[in-house]
């Protein structure tokens, strides 16, 4: 399915997703003959590119897609279909902003001299899936153990194994990480941050408290909120086991 590129002149900028990068790509005369500069281009879904008649050397262009690409466009003094400008060639000092929202290869040309195709004067894009985050947690679960009125300190990682920034928090839940309930006998720090793609783990200490506890099992969970959009929120199930303390009778002896 074809998908018509939002597309405007330089006075009026379209919105782009966040983190979307811009590309510049110049209608060139030479030297090396008349060509599109970079081309062929990489991007990520949703980026822009804004087309130029290069500054350095005004030509007659335009820039269009080609026949049945998945994002279309015809662009000069703006691009048709957009305000009241359209994608006439021009020797002005034309540029207007493109958006890619899907993923494969787009061809473009200049009608006055290239064609559909890679004829002549002409280039092309291709749009690559935007890179994500990938969180990972290790160990998967949490345990400990402490006598009455003592605490025990253990801990876990964050990793990103994906291909872009990682955000975070953790929070804890009596019950599902849908909609945390606080559990007062966890506490976690440090509870926020972010790892880039490829950048050091992050180390999340725990300790568990049985300060107001009695002797038995408690259990409850840790949850990991991200920009992993694939993996949140994440559970780490905590078990902890209150112990009876040991008695010591003025003897020395335990009881």
């Amino acid at each position: 399915m074809r998908r018509t590129a939002l597309a405007v002149a330089s006075l009026a900028f379209c919105a782009t997703p966040a983190f979307a990068a811009d590309h510049v790509v110049l209608a060139k005369n030479g030297p090396g003959g008349r060509h599109f500069e970079p081309s062929p281009l990489t991007i990520a879904v949703g980026d822009t590119v804004t087309f130029m008649n290069d500054p350095a050397g005004l030509g007659f262009h335009n820039v269009k897609s080609d026949d049945g690409a998945i994002t279309e466009f015809r662009c000069a003094d703006g691009c048709d279909g957009v305000g009241s400008g359209n994608g006439d060639a021009s020797a002005n000092a034309w540029q207007a902003t493109v958006t890619f929202p899907t993923a494969g290869t787009i061809g473009y040309y200049c009608e006055i001299h290239g064609g559909s195709g890679g004829i002549g004067m002409a280039g092309s894009i291709t749009v690559g899936s935007a890179a994500t985050p990938n969180v990972e947690v290790t160990p998967g679960s949490v345990s400990g153990s402490a006598e009455a009125g003592g605490s025990a300190t253990t801990g876990f990682e964050l990793a990103n194994t994906g291909g872009a920034t990682l955000d975070w928090t953790v929070d804890t839940s009596s019950t599902g990480c849908v909609a945390p309930v606080d559990v007062p006998w966890i506490a976690l720090a440090p509870t926020s941050g972010s790892i880039a793609a490829g950048g050091v783990a992050a180390s999340i200490g725990v300790t568990l408290d049985a300060t107001s506890l009695t002797p038995g099992a408690y259990s409850a969970n840790i949850c990991v909120h991200s920009n992993d959009v694939a993996h949140d929120p994440l559970t780490l199930p905590v078990s902890f086991t209150v112990n009876t303390p040991d008695l010591i009778f003025e003897n020395g002896f335990d009881g």
